[in-house]
């Protein structure tokens, strides 16, 4: 593979009918962007990435998991204060504003959505590296 990835041409960007993974002129590095954020990735670590948010995303599925058990705990006690934090605990877990169960869905979305980039930016560069071996 090439150390050095040319610009795009905006042409073959606009003729495949996606955007293409924009790579720095200089370093080569396919440049990931998620909201205001640019990772910068060397291509070579582009698999290790995808691997390590395969394990991410398997974290925040344990969490979500484990937001949905924690929605159906029952009071131990059958006393008003035990009871009355048993609900709090059920709707941190999974009701309302701000639960544990909404949030590790949205990273795992996130991290879906970067998976899918990273994955993108690999076909990328080996198709960039393919038309360059090709000329």
């Amino acid at each position: 593979m090439n150390d050095r990835m040319p610009p795009q041409p905006r042409a073959a960007m606009l003729a495949a009918g996606t955007a293409l993974t924009p790579f720095h002129p200089l370093t080569g590095a396919a440049l990931i962007m998620t909201g205001p954020q640019t990772f910068h990735i060397q291509p070579d670590q582009l698999p290790k990435v995808l691997t390590g948010l395969d394990e991410v995303h398997a974290k925040y599925q344990f969490a979500r998991d484990e937001a949905l058990r924690l929605s159906g705990v029952a009071a131990p006690f059958k006393d008003d204060a035990t009871i009355d934090v048993i609900k709090r605990i059920c709707a941190r877990a999974q009701g309302g504003e701000g639960n544990l169960f909404e949030f590790a869905q949205s990273l795992m979305d996130w991290v879906d959505a970067f998976k899918d980039a990273v994955r993108r930016a690999i076909e990328d560069y080996q198709r960039i590296d393919e038309e360059s071996s090709m000329a």
